[in-house]
């Protein structure tokens, strides 16, 4: 039996893995909220609508009794989504709080943390959540739901989409009294940021300095309904801001010509055909469109971009195609590291992301002139993620790369379709150039 790292706060339980399975430890504290989850009929309610990762019991032990879970086929943490992807995870979270109200129960935590997704869709993770409701308690997790959804996606709306890295930085939510700081002046007259941020903030700092004990105020149940129905809306209103990112329209500027483009299509089409399997990565997936293709021939396809309205665009058209794309925020210069107590309860990007195949299409001539990766760094990159690959390689003398090396060609002489595949062979077996006709680009299908 092995403990998750990230299962360790919670005194109802922990999840833990055997055998390749996952399973939850029950323990005595959260046992009667539990009983009440199930016998309610509230837990297979949420089952069979997907807003909650399947169980079954599985077992007793002399610690209570034992969950077996159904595994969700890839993590991804809020510093890796888009904008509505953190809002409809805090419109879930809310959800949820309303039907288990309706049961005699409540959400006694409301991290984003407790939420992950499958392809475009959130699920809730933690069963142990769920506690009985008394009349008259407030809602212990309001706080934590403003750090975590309410404060990130308002700054993010109002003042940049970069603001979601700060949840990076604060796993535990963003802090209210730095997000009251950082937000406009003009939100002091906006009545949802005056409310539930500024004096918010103001009453926390007010209270944490007071050295009079802490008075508990009823909150009668019509009122708890009332703030989550508000808090709905208020999320349900709140839609992404129209900025201006450098990558979010790259195909319109693409410089291809259509027979060209076509043939990378179908070349693209072709491999993920012959490697079909369970898991493909697509780094630098931009809008989609490659990966859209390979969702047809893998269970799930990670679709990857450091631009924040890139991954907005993979995510509105996950949700409406209902493909098996996941959208994930991930900049390669700086992936998402191990975070948390000991840096073990959030893992790394690469330590969670293992797949049949890697595509990087337009991509690498990025890491090696921008981001002045060495070619060994690029060939590391996508061999610690599968055995099979499919590169494109941008000449030099291509007017886009002309363009991000202005004048500075002396520097990247290295970078040749000769010394790229060499240093791919050192990695992979197989390895087989593919010439884009009338474009001086290639793909270049790599196999171990």
């Amino acid at each position: 039996m092995s403990q998750l790292p990230s299962s360790f706060r919670d005194p109802a339980g922990y999840v833990f893995e055997q055998d390749g399975e996952l399973f939850r430890q029950l323990l005595p504290p959260g046992a009667a909220s539990f009983e009440r989850f199930t016998e309610s009929g509230l837990a297979q309610r949420l089952m069979e609508d997907g807003k909650i990762v399947a169980f079954s019991r599985h077992t007793s032990n002399a610690e209570g009794f034992v969950l077996h879970l159904n595994r969700l086929p890839y993590i991804s943490y809020p510093y890796e989504w888009c904008f509505s992807q953190l809002r409809d995870a805090g419109i879930l979270t809310l959800k949820l709080m309303l039907e288990a109200l309706d049961k005699g129960m409540i959400l006694k935590d409301a991290t984003a943390f407790n939420v992950a997704f499958q392809r475009c869709h959130p699920i809730f993770l933690d069963h142990t959540s769920f506690e009985l409701y008394q009349e008259g308690t407030p809602w212990r997790a309001y706080r934590q739901f403003v750090m975590h959804f309410l404060a990130p996606l308002l700054l993010m709306q109002k003042v940049d989409l970069r603001c979601l890295e700060l949840l990076r930085e604060n796993v535990d939510g963003i802090p209210l009294d730095f997000a009251s700081r950082l937000l406009p002046w003009h939100t002091w007259l906006q009545i949802n940021p005056l409310i539930h941020i500024h004096l918010h903030a103001l009453m926390e700092q007010r209270y944490s300095l007071s050295r009079k004990p802490s008075h508990k105020t009823a909150l009668p149940k019509a009122r708890l309904l009332a703030l989550i129905h508000e808090l709905h809306t208020l999320l349900s209103s709140l839609k992404p801001p129209k900025q201006c990112t450098l990558w979010a329209d790259y195909y319109s500027k693409t410089s291809y010509l259509d027979t060209s483009f076509a043939f990378k299509r179908q070349a693209v089409r072709e491999f993920c055909e012959k490697h079909k399997g369970r898991s493909a990565v697509d780094l630098g997936a931009n809008c989609g469109l490659f990966s859209q293709i390979a969702a047809e021939f893998f269970e799930l396809v990670l679709a990857a971009d450091f631009d924040g309205r890139a991954v907005e665009e993979l995510y509105r058209i996950g949700r409406g195609l209902d493909t098996n794309l996941q959208p994930v925020l991930l900049d390669l210069n700086n992936p998402s590291p191990d975070l948390g107590v000991l840096n073990e309860e959030r893992s790394s990007f690469f330590s969670r992301t293992k797949a049949d195949i890697v595509m990087g299409l337009a991509l690498i001539h990025h890491l090696r002139i921008t981001g002045n990766w060495s070619i060994g760094q690029i060939v590391a990159l996508f061999s610690k993620l599968a055995p099979c690959a499919l590169v494109e390689f941008i000449p030099l003398d291509d007017i886009q790369v002309q363009q991000l090396t202005r004048g500075r060609e002396q520097i990247y002489q290295d970078w040749t379709l000769e010394n790229l595949c060499a240093a791919f062979q050192t990695q992979y077996a197989f390895c087989k150039v593919i010439p884009i006709p009338e474009s001086g680009r290639s793909l270049i299908e790599l196999a171990s």
